[in-house]
């Protein structure tokens, strides 16, 4: 009763934003969920790999960014006031950027544990597409389905689209700073070890650098 009432809401709420017709519905919980999961591996690790794809992960599932600074793999993430992640993930590095994930055989739903740095961050927006590249969905995380997770770690909340009868081809992550995890519904943690959230702005944009910083260390003990 609760996830129907939920997925109908979601339903309302699409019509309300896009003023467009779907039998698409916007997945919160992964009780009765079939459909694939996200699989990263080993991709990444023990570091970030910084890349806008494609990128090949286990499953039959192609990651794409339109940036390069988007992340596969495992290291320290901060998501503001949600936050953060240590991975394995991907991550946008970007507001403005989007990640994608293109299934080698389309299918008919798809969610995975997501999070993100709320408020002026960006907007969250998942989208699912069919196999000519026609928009079948779109939801507004911060407006439809907010995801809070104060001081947690690696704490993620299962969202996903089901098609509604359209095979979904791919599926979307923009507007954010948003992260997704092979993790559906991973709780919480709250503990000394998150900084605090006046440092979170720094962490967001500096990420990336520390990434690159590693890889310029390990380069020079190579070439040393």
């Amino acid at each position: 009763m609760v996830i129907t009432a939920l997925r109908t809401a979601a339903a309302l709420g699409f019509l309300a934003v896009t003023g467009t017709a779907s039998a698409a519905t916007l997945l919160t919980s992964d009780a009765g969920y079939t459909g694939p999961g996200l699989h990263i591996g080993s991709i990444g690790d023990p570091y970030y790999l910084f890349t806008g794809g494609p990128v090949a992960l286990p499953g039959g599932v192609t990651f794409a960014s339109t940036t390069t600074f988007s992340v596969i793999g495992s290291g320290g993430y901060g998501l503001a006031g949600n936050g953060s992640s240590s991975g394995p993930i991907i991550g946008l590095n970007s507001s403005s950027d989007t990640m994608t994930l293109t299934f080698d055989t389309a299918v008919a739903s798809f969610g995975l544990g997501i999070n993100y740095a709320p408020t002026f961050y960006g907007t969250p927006v998942i989208a699912a597409y069919d196999g000519g590249g026609a928009l079948i969905a779109s939801y507004d995380l911060a407006a439809l389905a907010p995801i809070s997770t104060p001081g947690g770690l690696n704490a993620f909340a299962f969202r996903g689209i089901d098609g509604g009868g359209t095979a979904i081809k791919s599926f979307s992550l923009s507007g954010a700073y948003i992260i997704a995890s092979a993790s559906r519904e991973a709780p919480p943690v709250v503990g000394g070890t998150v900084p605090e959230p006046s440092t979170w702005a720094m962490l967001i944009v500096g990420f990336g650098f520390v990434g690159a910083s590693m890889r310029n260390r390990r380069t020079a003990r190579h070439t040393a």
